[in-house]
């Protein structure tokens, strides 16, 4: 008897591992040879927003459905994943149903922006393609079919002595397995369809079903026996082994023995594979949201419904529905000693049976301030028609509910006094154009970009008056980026993929290039409120005699404004204290380069003034030199705890290694504070919301001193300002009671939104996001967002809640952007932790230090990432670690 080589018994042991599915197909016919797993998504029944459905529940909805919707639940059962099943069972109309399958598709879709949607017209494709091809639908070849695509190859393979029939399916990639793969399907030896070949180990009895019945049946004994005997014996004997004959006797020895050894390395992600492809479930269960679906165990909240058609827009008319509840009927939530009510409107509007629209409103009303009686509107603009009203009232805090149906005739409303008042508005702007015509015999209007955060590739149009004009010149930040020298005088900018302030100016010239007028808009500016800005004139070259000069002043909520003077040069012109900010100014002949100025000052004297200025007679642009003061909030540390008391003559400052001169100096006590809160309001906070706002109240209560001011930011699907700016512990208070937990996570959005409200603040800032988990919804990129965080240079303090360790890139991303900004990171258990993690923050913004220098000369704006350092005497200084200039 020969030894076997190394290699022929490794050979031999990975055929054995092709095995076990034979025999327990021969020896329990019943048992599975290759069972499809259960989907490893979480129990739909634990999000508060899908009701628990038996199983008998379940098989007596889907009989009540209407054959096309079995017919859809039966087409896309390899790839719906049961939350979502569960969601669509638990529909009540039609409407509802047409409604969901869009958004079951939408999903899906590679790119919503396109009407196209690649994945549906492929997988319907997929659907007839399997049915022509496939006996059953439920198939493991139909199911990997439909939830992988299609393979490039499928080869069939005959080798009737030593095999059952194979195909061999091969695909450029699969999830798990890696580039060009390849999966392998046998029909069972006691038939029935082709099942796919999952290894369950390195027995022998792994191949057993793929050896014919011949060759079991010419080596003698049980299944088990004659594999053995074919395997070990003629090895042993010298004979090649099963491996040879393989090789010699089936055509396609070497892909069969190639597609074996693909499936025991990848025998773990092959049983994935049936699985269908995961989805967010905040975006699974959105529509429960948005359309009318009662709660058959919710207490139930009666309303009173009326409608009335008061206006109209457009073609289409005012219908202003009205809902009144008793204050009795509702439940009070309590912070820090205020209580709120919080009522969630949800909203169907059906026309000839069909979903029309729908709609979702939540209002928040202080306890204090409310009669027996309060009345809900809402108010929607639709086509004259008739119509079906759906309104579900939900009171949050007790879980009572009420839904109201009603038919409403919209009426056609003749025009009224609403286009009078447009009318009036285009006249405005008429006059504006007719000014700068009758005073340069040319006008040029940038058209206002849409937007808050611009970014991006931009379509920059402008609106020309006057036939002198006939180039125009673009400006970007500056610098001319385009001449246009014919109609239409307009360019596609790339603004950069991450939003920052940027300069759009566009200039007019004659035949000659002399600068008749022009326009100039700011981009990215921020949302500080107390801000002024001369809206016209921007670019004035030549001018004199009697000009229209029109600023906007932004007050702060809370605030009044107690004058807005004008000034040509240094001397005062006029002195505004209500809006409409405008005036005529007399610009002297011979007056040549000069400015306009205007200075706006709050009636609180603590305030400082706000100023613009605009130079007009300027021959050519004047070239603008941004002097940016880089500003360090800086925290001391000795020993772990924090250094006060600290004088300007103990902190270096580095720029890119090199020392620079300190310009600024101030400890915190000295500067009033202005805090961000960004508040994680998706799904997965519901059971932790109440505590949050809680603690977010009780901290901004104990932080918050004469002086300081804070807004407060919600994220979901997407960012939104819930409180803006205001030194009002109610008011933010208010903000704070009226977040609602649902949907996903966009936190790199809510990040960049947040810190850009801060734009144009001065003094002591700070940014704390709260949030459970990874970003899941987000338009920016983490790299996007933390390239901006570094611009804004703001220290953001992370709260992480119930983020696990394991989740080290979740922790490490979160961690990034407290460590690039100087502020720190948390991370607690639960929401009921976050009363200390404040403390700690508090304590260490109250004891911090805000350096500042100028740049180095010849560092340009614009230019690359510089580093910073600041070097204390005795102690760590922690700040942020780089500015862009």
């Amino acid at each position: 008897m020969l030894p076997m080589t190394r290699k022929l018994f490794l050979h031999l042991m990975l055929l054995c591992a092709f095995a076990v599915n034979v025999l327990a197909d021969a020896n329990n016919p019943k048992q599975p040879a290759s069972p499809v797993p259960a989907a490893t998504e979480a129990d739909p029944t634990k999000d508060p927003g899908v009701r628990k459905l038996s199983r008998r529940e379940k098989k007596d909805r889907i009989a009540a459905l209407s054959q096309a919707y079995r017919d859809f639940l039966r087409d896309v059962e390899p790839i719906m994943v049961e939350r979502e099943l569960h969601t669509f069972l638990l529909l009540e109309s039609d409407p509802q149903r047409d409604l969901y399958v869009e958004e079951f598709w939408r999903r899906r879709d590679p790119d919503p922006r396109t009407a196209y949607n690649e994945y549906r017209e492929n997988y319907k494709d997929a659907l007839v393609e399997a049915r022509a091809e496939f006996k059953h639908m439920s198939s493991e070849r139909a199911r990997i079919y439909l939830t992988r695509g299609r393979p490039l190859n499928r080869l069939k393979i005959t080798c009737d002595r030593y095999l059952q029939p194979l195909e061999i399916w091969e695909y450029a990639e699969l999830p798990g397995m890696g580039h060009d793969t390849s999966l392998l399907f046998y029909q069972p030896r006691l038939g029935g369809d082709y099942r796919l070949w999952v290894p369950r180990g390195i027995e022998q009895e792994d191949l057993a079903e793929l050896i014919s019945q011949e060759l079991v049946g010419q080596a003698g004994g049980d299944a088990r026996r004659a594999v053995q005997e074919v395997f070990y014996d003629s090895a042993a004997s010298g004979g090649g082994g099963f491996v040879s004959k393989i090789r010699i006797y089936c055509k396609e020895g070497e892909l069969i023995l190639k597609a074996i050894s693909r499936a025991q390395q990848s025998r773990f992600q092959l049983t994935q594979l049936f699985d269908p492809p995961k989805m967010q479930d905040e975006d699974v269960n959105r529509i429960l949201r948005a359309t009318v679906i009662g709660n058959p165990t919710a207490p139930k909240l009666p309303a009173e419904f009326s409608a009335r058609y008061p206006g109209k827009r457009g073609a289409r008319t005012a219908v202003e529905m009205t809902l009144i509840i008793n204050r009795n009927d509702l439940k009070a939530k309590d912070i820090e000693g205020s209580r709120f009510y919080n009522i969630d409107i949800t909203g169907e509007v059906l026309k000839d049976g069909k979903m029309f629209e729908t709609y979702r409103y939540n209002y928040n009303f202080d306890a204090a301030t409310l009669q027996e009686k309060i009345p809900i509107t809402i108010e929607r603009y639709l086509r004259p028609a008739d119509y079906k009203s759906r309104i579900k009232i939900t009171d949050i805090n007790a879980g009572s509910e009420g839904i109201i149906e009603s038919d409403i005739v919209v009426p056609q409303i003749e025009v009224n006094a609403e286009v009078a008042s447009l009318k009036a508005e285009a006249s405005e702007t008429l006059r504006t154009i007719q000014d700068d015509v009758s005073r340069t015999g040319a006008s040029l209007r940038i058209v206002p970009l849409e937007g808050e955060l611009v970014t991006g590739l931009q379509h920059i149009e402008t609106i020309l008056s006057g036939e002198a004009i006939k180039t125009v010149e673009f400006y970007l930040d500056g610098k001319k980026v385009m001449v246009k020298r014919s109609p239409p005088y307009a360019l596609d900018l790339d603004l950069g993929r991450v939003p920052q302030p940027r300069k759009i100016k566009a200039v007019a010239l004659d035949a000659k290039g002399n600068l008749l007028t022009g326009d100039e808009i700011v981009l990215n500016t921020g949302s500080d409120p107390f801000r002024v800005r001369i809206v016209s004139p921007r670019i004035a070259p030549k001018v004199t005699g009697k000009i229209r000069v029109e600023v906007d002043a932004a007050v702060p909520e809370g605030k009044t404004l107690k004058s807005l003077d004008l000034f040509l040069n240094e001397t005062k012109m006029a002195t505004l204290y209500a809006p409409p900010f405008v005036q005529s100014i007399d610009i002297p002949a011979d007056l040549g380069i000069a400015y306009l100025r205007a200075v706006a000052t709050l009636a609180d004297s603590t305030s400082s003034s706000v100023e613009d200025v605009v130079f007009i007679n300027t021959p050519e642009f004047l070239q603008e030199v941004d002097v940016h003061l880089v500003e360090l909030p800086t925290t001391v540390l000795k020993g772990g705890k924090l250094v006060r008391g600290l004088a300007e003559g103990s902190f270096k400052v580095f720029d890119q290694g090199q020392p620079v001169k300190i310009a600024k100096f101030d400890a915190v006590d000295n500067l009033p504070l202005s805090l961000g809160i960004a508040i994680d309001s998706s799904g997965s906070m519901r059971d932790r919301m109440l505590e949050a706002q809680r603690a977010g109240a009780g901290f901004l209560k104990s932080v918050l001193r004469k002086g300081d001011r804070a807004f407060v930011t919600a994220f979901d699907t997407e960012p939104i300002l819930v409180q803006k700016w205001t030194p009002s512990l109610a008011d933010l208070t208010a903000g704070l009671a009226s977040l609602r937990a649902e949907e996903s996570t966009a936190l790199y959005d809510a990040i960049v939104f947040s810190l850009y409200k801060f734009q144009g603040v001065k003094g002591q800032k700070a940014l704390i996001v709260i949030s459970d988990g990874k970003d899941t919804a987000s338009k920016f990129v983490f790299d996007q967002a933390l390239e901006y965080a570094r611009r804004a240079a703001i220290p953001i303090y992370g709260i992480g809640i119930g983020i696990r360790s394991a989740d080290v890139e979740v922790r490490y991303k979160f961690n990034k952007f407290a460590t690039e900004t100087g502020g720190n990171t948390y991370f607690i258990e639960s929401a009921a932790g976050l009363g200390k993690t404040y403390d700690e923050i508090q304590n260490e913004l109250r004891s911090q230090y805000v350096l500042g220098f100028y740049p180095p000369q010849g560092v340009k704006t614009g230019s690359a990432w510089r580093e910073v350092r600041v070097d204390v005497g005795d102690g760590r200084a922690k700040t942020i670690r780089g500015y862009y200039p």
